[in-house]
C-alpha cells in the first residue's frame, strides 16, 4: 500500500521519505516524530480530539509515544512526507547541552519559510548519494527541530499539552512487563493485575501521562521491537513473525504496514543499504 522512496539513519534516528497509499491506524512511536507532508493527496491526522491537517503550511509534530493516526482524504494520489523518527538518548543529550525542552507542546506545527527551507536541505540529503550526506544530516536534524518546536511555542488556541516530569511507579512497571513479554499475547486487564492497577486507572495512566492507550503502546512496543529485528537480524520474515507473536507473516506484514507506512521487506531493504529512488513530482514550497 505504501512505499518508502528513502530513509537515513544516525545517532538522532531515522529520517525517511514516505509514499503513502493508505491510512494508518491509531498507532505511536518510541520515538519523537515529525512529519512533513511534501505533497500529494491531502492527509488528516487525530491526535485524541484534536485533528490535524497536513498542508503547506502545518506540520505534524508527536512526542514519544502520544497516539495519532493519518487518514488520506484522496485515495486516487498518494501523498508523500518527510519523516523524522528521533531517538529518546538523542534529544536527552541536546536538552542537557542546551536545556532547551525538546517536546512538542502542541501537534499542529506552523511552517515558517525558514522551517521549510529546512525540511527541503534535509530532504536533499537524505536522498543524496554523497558520503558527506550523513554528517550534515545530523546538524540539519538538530537545526530542524529546534525550529520545528519554537514554532509550536507561539500563542495556540487550545492549552500546551504537559510533560509529566516522572512516570508513576505502576506504569513503568507496565511498561517493563510489556518489554519483557514483547512475544506473548498481552490482555490490558492481564497487564493492569499485575502492577495493582483497575483497568480504569491504568487506563487513565496512559491517557494523563503518555497521551496514548495501553493497547497503543504495547502495538509500539511491538513494533519497537520489529525494527530492530529488521535492521539489526538477517533473520525470515517468518521468522521475525513468529518470534513476535504473530500467527501468520501476512499478519505480520499487514500490521507493521498499518504502523509504519511501509511493508517490513521493504522496510528491511531500504534500511539495509541503498534503495533509494528519486523524490518526482513534488513542488518545491
Amino acid at each position: 500500500m505504501s512505499e518508502a522512496y528513502a530513509l537515513r539513519e544516525g545517532a538522532f534516528g531515522r529520517a525517511v521519505v514516505l509514499d503513502l497509499r493508505g491510512d494508518l491506524v491509531a498507532h505511536a512511536h518510541a520515538e519523537t516524530q515529525f512529519a512533513f507532508w511534501l505533497g500529494g493527496g491531502r492527509v488528516q491526522a487525530h491526535l485524541g480530539a484534536e485533528l490535524v491537517s497536513y498542508s503547506e503550511n502545518v506540520a505534524l509534530g508527536t512526542n514519544a509515544y502520544e497516539s495519532h493516526d493519518a487518514r488520506l482524504l484522496d485515495k486516487t494520489q498518494p501523498a508523500i512526507f518527510l519523516v523524522l523518527y528521533i531517538s529518546k538518548p538523542w534529544l536527552d543529550e541536546r536538552r542537557a547541552a542546551s536545556g532547551r525542552p525538546f517536546f512538542f507542546p502542541s501537534p499542529r506545527v506552523p511552517i515558517s519559510p525558514a522551517l521549510r527551507q529546512a525540511c527541503w536541505r534535509l530532504l536533499d540529503l537524505i536522498i543524496s548519494v554523497n558520503a558527506n550526506a550523513l554528517d550534515r544530516l545530523e546538524q540539519e536534524v538538530e537545526a530542524l527541530i529546534i525550529t520545528a518546536i519554537d514554532a509550536t511555542l507561539a500563542p495556540v488556541i487550545e492549552p500546551p499539552r504537559s510533560r509529566s516530569p516522572m512516570l508513576d511507579h505502576r506504569l513503568r512497571a507496565a511498561i517493563a512487563y510489556m518489554r519483557e513479554h514483547v512475544a506473548d499475547p498481552i490482555a490490558v486487564e492481564d497487564v493492569a493485575g499485575k502492577v495493582g492497577l483497575s483497568r480504569a486507572h491504568y487506563f487513565s495512566l496512559f491517557r494523563d501521562q503518555l497521551h496514548t492507550t495501553p493497547q497503543v503502546f504495547w502495538s509500539a512496543v511491538r513494533v519497537e521491537e520489529a525494527v530492530k529485528r529488521l535492521v539489526l537480524q538477517d533473520e525470515p520474515l517468518t521468522s521475525v513473525a513468529m518470534e513476535l507473536g504473530f500467527s501468520s507473516p501476512g499478519n505480520f506484514s499487514r500490521f507493521f504496514r498499518e504502523h509504519m507506512g511501509v511493508t517490513p521487506s521493504k522496510f528491511r531493504r531500504v534500511a539495509s543499504g541503498p534503495d533509494q529512488h528519486p523524490v518526482t513530482g513534488v513542488a518545491r514550497g
